[in-house]
């Protein structure tokens, strides 16, 4: 189910579709030409600045898909849009999985994109330091005034949105500042390969809002990112629901590393489709199965911040890309930090907390495409409200990776040392996470050190050794495989070492979480008796 915001009304309607002829083609490994890799023909300087500034180098996902395969298989069809990181491609064509699998032996498999025929129900939108008005109290949930306050206002950082469409933005006049300097520096439609964006839903206006949206005057706005460049990329088809837009999705997010993209928000999520029969399931939200999840996955080792939407079928499980081990998935609260009722909740299929944290969704407010002022709801708010607030921690903080940034928002949140399937980390701080960052000891501490914890599995007694060579109190919390802390205390290291009673806890996989200071490291633990 895609994680359009509920504000939106349904309305009915029966599409036609006629899938049956598009193809998801996945190529073997043994295509990619890797000795002709030449990185500067495929991404911009801007991009390959953000990798340098993070350590991150070339590798198999930047080797571009074999040119004589892509022309053989321009032969059997259309091809729509072509993926390096999948290795992969969609095309259009009469041919029949078995028949391109005979012809072409470079194919490794083939996914053939569906939708049912019966009718489809869509959804569609209804026509201080900064005067925030009526969205002070989203702002102010994250103590982000504070960084804005500190002149940190999203600068220089290149923020990408992808969504189903951004209707009338460019002539709304709360997006009047960020087109008057020139600040959209791309936009693409994969839907249909044309540059146009902005006559198709407004739900990606909505979004956007909630980052760059600004007006002093009659009614008073600002976003959580005023300032940042932005790529707008159209990746949903809302006339139907099929793997494709995954594709799409991971397509967008291959030309945000190309532009030199710096954050990403993503307030769409994917579980059921139009055809059940290529429906996710529960177990397909590891982390690193789904389409969508791998390209986030990617984008991440590529220094990519990627923000999702946790999704709005609460209190059933989240939606992917937000499983993915790459993003950072954001679930909805009201304006009193309770939780939104329509907040998706995890953990991930293989126990990971999820969502990692919550920002306003319930009763957001944002700007619409008819340009008015007003309220909505959905995890699709509370997702670029993070992504804006994120834009201006790595603003305040360039140097730092996108793991560093993700661990100090989470450090920063209302409960941390208990995160949960509903709110995850709970609600950050900003001006915390600026000054965990800030911190040059604090982050490298644990990392540096040789942390050894045996034996594994264990019965009764966990060993930690390892610990920086000054003594001193280290929190230890263990959390289960749904996401619970079902222990939590505070210890003194003594020698660099500490034993951990563990023999009241059932058997299973845990997760154990040492905290010193700002810095944090993670063990997985098995307890067997």
């Amino acid at each position: 189910m895609k994680a359009i915001s509920i504000f939106l009304l349904l309305l009915g309607f029966s599409t036609p579709v006629s899938a049956q002829d598009t193809k998801i083609i996945f190529l073997k490994a043994n295509t990619k030409q890797v000795s002709t890799l030449d990185l500067s023909q495929f991404v911009s300087l801007k991009s390959m600045e953000r990798r340098k500034r993070q350590g991150i180098g070339s590798d198999f996902f930047d080797v571009p898909v074999n040119r004589e395969v892509l022309k053989q298989l321009s032969q059997e069809g259309e091809i729509l849009n072509v993926s390096r990181w999948l290795n992969a491609l969609t095309i259009k064509t009469a041919l029949t999985a078995s028949e391109l699998m005979s012809r072409h032996l470079f194919i490794d498999r083939i996914q053939v994109v569906k939708a049912s025929n019966s009718t489809i129900n869509k959804l569609v939108e209804q026509p201080k330091s900064l005067d925030y008005g009526l969205a002070i109290d989203q702002v102010q949930q994250l103590n982000l005034d504070c960084l804005h306050d500190l002149g940190f206002k999203g600068d220089g950082i290149y923020l990408g949105v992808i969504d189903a469409g951004f209707r009338n933005m460019d002539t709304i006049s709360y997006f009047d500042s960020v087109y008057l300097e020139g600040r959209v520096l791309d936009t693409f439609n994969f839907v249909n390969s044309t540059a146009t964006v902005y006559g198709f839903s407004g739900h990606g206006t909505a979004v956007s809002s909630c980052i760059v949206g600004e007006k002093t005057a009659p009614e008073e706005y600002a976003g959580t990112g005023i300032n940042v460049d932005l790529a707008l990329y159209l990746s949903e088809d809302v006339a139907s629901e099929t793997e494709i837009e995954e594709f799409n999705l991971v397509a967008a997010l291959e030309r945000c590393d190309s532009v030199g993209v710096d954050v990403v928000n993503i307030s769409l999520g994917y579980f059921e489709y139009d055809d059940s029969t290529t429906s996710h399931v529960y177990a397909d939200l590891d982390g690193v199965t789904t389409i969508s999840a791998i390209g986030v996955n990617v984008a991440a080792s590529k220094g990519i911040f990627v923000v999702s939407s946790a999704g709005n079928s609460g209190p059933s499980n989240i939606s992917t890309p937000c499983d993915a081990t790459g993003t950072f998935c954001v679930g909805a609260v009201d304006e009193f930090d309770d939780l939104a009722f329509f907040s998706s909740i995890g953990p991930a299929a293989d126990g990971r907390v999820k969502p990692d944290v919550v920002a306003r969704g319930q009763q957001a407010w944002v700007i619409g495409q008819s340009g008015a002022l007003g309220q909505g709801s959905g995890t699709s708010f509370s997702s670029p409200i993070l992504a804006g607030a994120t834009a201006c921690l790595i603003q305040a903080n360039p140097n730092r990776t996108v793991q560093e940034v993700m661990d100090a928002i989470r450090q920063s949140a209302s409960q941390f040392l208990s995160p949960d399937e509903f709110k995850g980390y709970g609600i950050p701080d900003f001006c915390i996470a600026h000054e965990i960052l800030s911190d040059d000891t604090g982050l490298t501490e644990f990392k540096e050190s040789n942390l050894v914890v045996y034996p594994v599995p264990t019965r009764e007694t966990i060993s930690i050794l390892g610990f920086p060579k000054q003594n001193g109190r280290v929190n230890i919390m263990l959390v289960n495989n749904l996401g619970k802390c079902v222990s939590s205390s505070e210890e003194q290291s003594s020698q660099g070492q500490l034993a951990l009673d563990v023999s009241a806890l059932s058997n299973g996989v845990y997760t154990l979480v040492l905290t010193q200071k700002n810095s944090q490291i993670r063990r997985a633990i098995s307890i067997m008796k």
